[in-house]
């Protein structure tokens, strides 16, 4: 299989992973946003008394802070099967072409890793000391689609032939 073939099957795999994410995010809102405020409330973390005043009880800001990824994972998604669609597009023209039709599925998972490692690891992980709670800790979630959609972003951008 050639590289041009499995950057568009990465790619699209990668789509439809968070296109099932939105979906589940949107039609299981009640419970996928639990999590989030859960995770801003920081009641279950044992350093709660040091550490409590970041954390965020204002129910209003729990559901900005979830939209605000669900919108995020949809960004990512469109940009991750419009950019499948275009390396399909330009799958037998020149390295140059193709390469200008990875860059939409480049932001993709560049945004993908910028979520994981930002959002989850840096904003839920440290400032919401996420790592300390017993139920509400996704820190090797998040690590694993750091890596995932890092390694992903450096495959795409390897040169074509």
């Amino acid at each position: 299989m050639n590289s041009r073939l499995i950057k568009i099957l990465f790619t699209c795999t990668v789509g439809l992973y968070m296109a099932l994410v939105c979906l589940n995010n949107v039609t299981d809102y009640r419970s996928n946003f639990t999590f989030v405020s859960m995770v801003a409330k920081m009641e279950d973390t044992f350093s709660v008394e040091r550490n409590g005043w970041r954390s965020v009880h204002n129910v209003f800001f729990h559901h900005l802070f979830f939209i605000v990824i669900i919108l995020w994972e949809a960004v990512i998604t469109t940009c991750l099967l419009v950019g499948t669609k275009n390396m399909i597009r330009k799958y037998r023209t020149t390295a140059t072409e193709f390469k200008k039709a990875k860059s939409v599925a480049m932001y993709g998972f560049a945004l993908g890793v910028l979520l994981w490692f930002m959002v989850f690891i840096t904003i839920g992980g440290e400032w919401f000391l996420m790592w300390q709670s017993k139920n509400w800790n996704v820190q090797n979630t998040a690590f694993f689609l750091t890596a995932c959609f890092l390694l992903f972003l450096l495959y795409l951008n390897q040169d074509d032939k």
